[in-house]
């Protein structure tokens, strides 16, 4: 059975920013893209509204797979394999996580936020946050800067010259570093292992103890990978301030980095600059 990768959209060209990192996707694990948009269904909404005229699904339905086509072709002129869905359903996030339960085969779904705001619901956007809390299998996720948008003509595959993956030696790592050597190989990327440094309210004898410690831990996974690649692997400490170092790094290659995480670490850390970024974000399922 081939795999897919899931990418929802909502006809914006917003939404649209996720495409050249879901291709990549898809043609580094050789899946189907699977292009995705959920519409309301005929009897919404229940009350009468005189400036939607009675024929709305059909035109609705007609736009929709229009729409769709036109992005598959798109895609397909990079070699993709595409397939394009319409469902319905009035709470998007609930018929993106049903679709993925329900396909076994959906190894990957990558969707761009519309989040606005600082925190909680706002910063993913109300859709985001809902396939984030219970998606069945791994998700990427992008907050675009408000004025990106793909140009005409065939979509290209996104490239990433550094994977970012920040550990802390506590939630597990071994599926994510081995999650970010397969995409830093398939793309000829450099690994950077990451960690925030202890807090500052330690004890000064406690702080060294434990950044020492924290030290060790990333030279012994970089060191891992080495032995075992020919990638080039760095290691970092963030300096407590997750979004000035990001800041850094894409004053290097702004639209080449890619973070390896998992939901357990973005509850605690990643999801802090995720909307400040713009960096995609693959959250692996482990």
């Amino acid at each position: 059975m081939q795999s897919q990768v899931l990418v929802p959209l909502d006809g914006s060209t917003y939404a649209e920013a996720i495409l050249s990192h879901a291709l990549f996707f898809a043609l580094q694990t050789q899946s189907i893209l699977t292009l995705l948009r959920v519409i309301l269904p005929p009897g919404e909404p229940e009350y009468p509204a005189p400036y939607i005229p009675d024929d709305w699904y059909e035109g609705e339905v007609s736009w929709t797979n229009s729409y769709l086509t036109s992005l598959a072709t798109r895609l397909q002129a990079q070699g993709a394999r595409v397939q394009t869905q319409y469902l319905e359903g009035t709470f998007a996030g609930a018929v993106i996580n049903s679709y993925a339960e329900q396909h076994a085969d959906v190894q990957l779904i990558a969707l761009a936020t519309h989040g606005r705001g600082a925190g909680g619901r706002l910063l993913l956007g109300s859709v985001a946050q809902d396939v984030f809390a219970s998606a069945p299998t791994s998700l990427l996720l992008l907050h675009p800067p408000k004025d990106e948008h793909i140009p005409p003509g065939p979509i290209t595959h996104a490239s990433y010259q550094t994977i970012v993956v920040p550990l802390d030696g506590i939630v597990s790592s071994e599926r994510v570093l081995e999650q970010a050597t397969t995409l830093a190989q398939a793309s000829n990327a450099s690994v950077l292992l990451v960690a925030d440094p202890p807090p500052p309210l330690l004890e000064p004898e406690v702080r060294a103890h434990e950044e020492m410690k924290q030290a060790d831990f990333l030279a012994d996974q970089a060191e891992r990978l080495r032995s075992s690649t020919s990638l080039t692997v760095q290691t970092a400490f963030t300096d407590g301030e997750p979004e000035a170092f990001i800041a850094r790094l894409q004053g290097q290659d702004r639209h080449n980095l890619l973070i390896v995480t998992t939901r357990q670490q973005a509850e605690q850390k990643v999801m802090r600059f995720l909307h400040q970024s713009n960096v995609p974000v693959l959250f692996v399922a482990l």
